[in-house]
């Protein structure tokens, strides 16, 4: 066996022993920015901190949690999550045995450069890039969850995308100069607005009012204005501009005429046809 498959081997050995334990999957990252974060102070990750916000925002919702708990978690949020850890966690066994290889994974190149040269820019690319990646290999398993949750990756992946592009120097509005700082505070912040992240798994019907912009209060139309002022009218060009900052084509397939439309089934899966089934569901009613 070469070193690089022994390093990949070694890579899903360490994410499969976490696999069901959510919090030993924060704590591997967790690990990781401590070597990696570039923090100078204690008990602060650096450019870690948006992305342990986030995982923790996971952790308190249950997605995280094994398919077969009392309380199952999403397959699909699961296999993101574990993509994601294989990917850099590879790229931190490479870093750590010295040895150079070709033809790695994009996502593994952006997470080595990162380690190399720890900055806003060449952390999102790996981080983006590195999701990009996951939301491809569990497509299959998005499917799967209720239409609402389909359209809430779209969410969760465009809000990324717009976060990244203030470090990338693409002005898409001044609230992602906030938004996009990494090392700050504002994910952990936002992800506990229920308006924007829902705790709950699956979404409740107040979630889906969030999800789906109709909730008239004033949550709904702050989550109204940062996502349709500030984001959607941008979105062909923010997944043009991530296709290239991400070296991810594949995100390309996730958008159409402006509308976003993971997992990638256009006859299955496009804007007009959620809003159409949008209105024709009783759980708004």
């Amino acid at each position: 066996m070469d070193k690089l498959k022994i390093l990949e081997v070694k890579a899903k050995e360490i994410v499969n022993k976490v696999s069901n334990h959510p919090e030993e999957r924060y704590q591997l990252r967790y690990e990781f920015y401590q070597k990696y974060g570039d923090s100078i102070i204690k008990g602060n990750e650096g450019l870690g901190n948006s992305e342990l916000a986030f995982i923790k925002w996971e952790i308190k919702r249950g997605v995280l949690n094994p398919v077969n708990s009392p309380k199952p978690g999403s397959p699909w949020w699961r296999e993101v999550n574990s993509h994601f850890l294989y990917l850099s966690t590879l790229a931190g066994l490479i870093k750590e045995s010295g040895d150079t290889f070709q033809e790695l994974p994009v996502p593994v190149n952006f997470w080595l450069a990162y380690i190399n040269n720890p900055n806003e820019c060449s952390w999102y690319r790996a981080h983006n890039s590195s999701i990009i990646s996951g939301y491809r290999v569990a497509d299959a398993l998005a499917f799967k969850e209720n239409i609402y949750e389909q359209y809430f990756m779209n969410i969760v992946l465009y809000r990324l995308l717009y976060a990244q592009s203030m470090v990338e120097g693409v002005n898409f509005g001044v609230l992602g100069k906030i938004f996009g700082n990494p090392r700050g505070c504002a994910v952990s912040l936002i992800t506990d607005i229920e308006a924007f992240y829902p705790s709950h798994y699956p979404l409740t019907k107040k979630d889906i009012k969030y999800v789906t912009h109709r909730a008239h209060n004033l949550m709904g139309i702050l989550e109204d204005i940062f996502d349709k002022v500030f984001i959607l009218p941008h979105l062909s060009e923010l997944y043009a501009e991530a296709s290239k900052w991400n070296s991810s084509p594949i995100v390309m397939t996730f958008i159409k005429n402006n509308k976003p439309i993971y997992p990638i089934n256009e006859n299955e899966f496009d804007h007009d046809h959620f809003n159409t089934k949008l209105k024709s569901t009783e759980i708004l009613i």
